[in-house]
């Protein structure tokens, strides 16, 4: 692969005290190099050469930035001590610098190395930090399984002790397929787009957007154009903020936020007298900010700082003859309350809202046109906004306004709401900023004269479409059959959210795709769960994992295996067990049957794998027969 013209090798790199390892990955030539500084070979000045002799090179890997980058910086800055340096001195070096930035805890741990951040022998990349931010990232290990990766290797040494000689091969071995990984990795997200938006945004905006996630890049891009516009400093506008430690929320909602139904009446002027908390430190303990529950013809609903759903139990909406199932969502809500009402940061003024604006309409007129990439990238821009707004460190802080757009959106599906209860609708669910509802046919005209009439008074657009059947297990756990699927059986008109999700998210847990898959089939043809799952003959899709955390140490029956695992249920495996470090307490992770561990693929056929199907067939039809059994209760 060529970025900015240059090759992108995939690198990763292991520290020991008596070993230090470096593996590349040309991706043009898929030539892999390795480097190896140990008692065996000190290859130190060949390992230099390649990354000091990089002009037409772009490094790659994952958590590079957080590590990696800084080794080998650390490296070459020395490479007048390391040259002429032996092995074990280079090597014990080079661990210590290790540790000290695995170990970082608090700004001055990080102080000690930071230095090395920020130098620029050569260029790389850092797929972690595209993919995920601070908060959300995952290891490699995780990010394998869910890529179907053939081979998740973890590695089962002590990178604290000596590594013998005779294991240093096959850590090599664990560290090539590590970069063997991240290249499948790089070149998925470059089929999804993801490579392409950020080159965009280099391209267009000169932002260096390769190692960062889009909300990230949306900030930088935007400081960008606001600092341009005002002829202010980065560094100032980075210290601006509009602090509010309590909200009174009558000073936030809209004047023409009205209802019909008594009981909304209720709840907006309830609403209107509460005095809510921006920040946790400021929450009573176990309590929330501000919640308010309440139910309106039979559906309960929640509304408040986290925002507005409906707490839904599972249920099957098939209309009749005579209804439809309708959905009304709003147009990109949270950038058109910004566009439309100038809700943008307090400190940062019209200027702010100017470029906003601008980016709004181009994004806008790139989806029109098809440009695709563009559309995407101004879209994940615009929607980075809100998020800042409410974190004290970005210079867009500023809760007052971010109440401003989260409740008024909130308010607003509940004018849908009260219109649509006045024409005799039954409300199906509310989330976020849309609202699913079914409706006699006859009113139909009526219901989208209701719909325009929230449009007029609030500025805002909604898009709106119609389903078949809609099948909900809870308010983020569907599945919908869009309008048209009878007819053309299109996949793609089958919606899927939360547990009915029948593709692994990269780096989001693997739960067995099967039993979605069983569940939605059954509804959608009456096939029998238990038919339709012995006749996949896809092992990926009878995998699984769970997350373990440090503190524990996992046992295959009574044998230590790896922390992360892939595995499947099987009626010849043993018990998977995690155990508790300091207490010594054992769990079951999967309490009601023996699993069979699959972290390296093999060729055995589906059939000799012992797979327990009654375990995948009772999970399917548990959900099923909620969603039955709760039916036959409403009738």
């Amino acid at each position: 692969m060529l970025i900015h013209n240059k090759t992108v090798w995939i690198y990763d790199i292991e520290s020991f005290p008596n070993c230090f390892s470096c593996t590349c990955k040309n991706t043009e030539t898929k030539e892999i190099k390795t480097f190896e500084i140990s008692s065996r070979k000190n290859q130190y000045d060949q390992l230099f050469s390649l990354f000091i002799d990089s002009s037409k090179k772009l490094f790659c890997g994952y958590n590079n930035k957080g590590y990696d980058d800084l080794i080998m910086n650390y490296l070459i800055e020395y490479y007048r001590v390391f040259a002429t340096s032996p092995y074990n001195a280079i090597c014990s070096s080079v661990k210590h610098m290790s540790d000290i930035i695995v170990s970082a805890k608090t700004k001055e741990d990080k102080d000690r190395f930071i230095h090395y951040q920020y130098l620029n022998y050569f260029e790389s990349m850092d797929l972690l930090r595209m993919m995920f931010s601070s908060k959300l990232r995952v290891g490699l290990k995780e990010m394998q399984i869910t890529m179907f990766y053939p081979n998740v290797q973890e590695y089962d040494g002590d990178f604290d002790s000596p590594i013998p000689d005779s294991e240093i091969d096959h850590m090599i071995e664990y560290n090539m397929n590590d970069v063997n990984s991240t290249e499948e990795l790089l070149y998925r997200l470059k089929d999804k787009g993801e490579i392409d938006v950020r080159l965009f945004m280099e391209n267009e905006y000169g932002i260096n957007a390769l190692s960062m996630d889009s909300v990230k890049f949306g900030e930088e891009m935007l400081l960008d154009q606001y600092c341009k516009k005002t002829g202010l400093d980065k560094q100032y506008v980075k210290t601006l903020r509009s602090p509010m430690d309590y909200v009174p929320l009558k000073d936030v909602i809209l004047p023409f936020i009205k209802y019909k139904n008594p009981i909304l009446q209720d709840v907006l002027e309830e609403m209107r007298q509460q005095v809510v908390p921006t920040k946790k430190e400021l929450i009573p303990k176990g309590q929330k900010a501000y919640e308010k529950r309440f139910y309106i013809s039979k559906t309960r609903y929640s509304v408040g700082v986290g925002g507005i759903h409906s707490i839904n139990t599972p249920e099957i909406f098939v209309p009749k003859e005579d209804e439809y199932i309708g959905h009304a969502d709003v147009t990109s809500m949270y950038p058109s309350f910004i566009v439309q009402y100038g809700w943008v940061p307090r400190q940062l003024g019209k200027e702010f809202w100017t470029i906003y604006t601008h980016v709004y309409h181009e994004r806008i007129e790139a989806k029109h046109s098809g440009a695709k990439t563009k559309s995407t990238a101004l879209k994940l821009v615009l929607n980075s906004v809100t998020g800042k707004m409410q974190q004290e460190a970005s210079w867009m802080y500023d809760p007052f306004t971010v109440f401003k757009i989260r409740i008024n959106g909130q308010l607003v599906l509940l004018m849908l709401v009260d219109r649509l209860l006045a024409l005799n609708c039954r409300i199906v669910q509310v989330n976020t900023d849309g609202v699913m509802y079914v409706a006699k046919r006859v009113d139909k005209d009526r219901i989208q004269e209701a719909i325009h009439e929230v449009e007029r008074l609030t500025k805002l657009g909604f898009e709106t479409d119609n389903y078949e059947a809609f099948y909900q297990y809870a308010v983020n756990d569907y599945f919908g059959v869009k309008e048209g699927y009878s007819q053309s059986k299109d996949p793609k008109l089958i919606e899927k959210k939360g547990m009915f999700i029948t593709e692994a998210k990269l780096g989001k847990g693997l739960a067995p795709l099967v039993i979605p898959k069983a569940v939605i089939n059954y509804f959608l043809t009456k096939q029998d769960v238990s038919e339709f799952i012995k006749s996949d003959r896809d092992i990926r899709d009878f995998l699984m994992t769970q997350r373990v955390d440090r503190k524990f140490k996992v046992l295959y029956g009574d044998e230590p295996v790896v922390r992360m695992n892939r595995y499947y249920a099987s009626e010849g495996g043993r018990c998977l067990y995690k155990k508790n470090k300091e207490t010594g307490q054992v769990y079951n992770l999967l309490a009601t049957t023996g699993v069979k561990i699959l972290n390296k693929f093999d060729k055995e056929p589906i059939e000799n794998r012992k797979i327990n199907y009654r375990y995948y067939s009772s999970q399917a039809r548990k959900i099923i027969e909620n969603l039955v059994c709760r039916q036959l209760e409403l009738f």
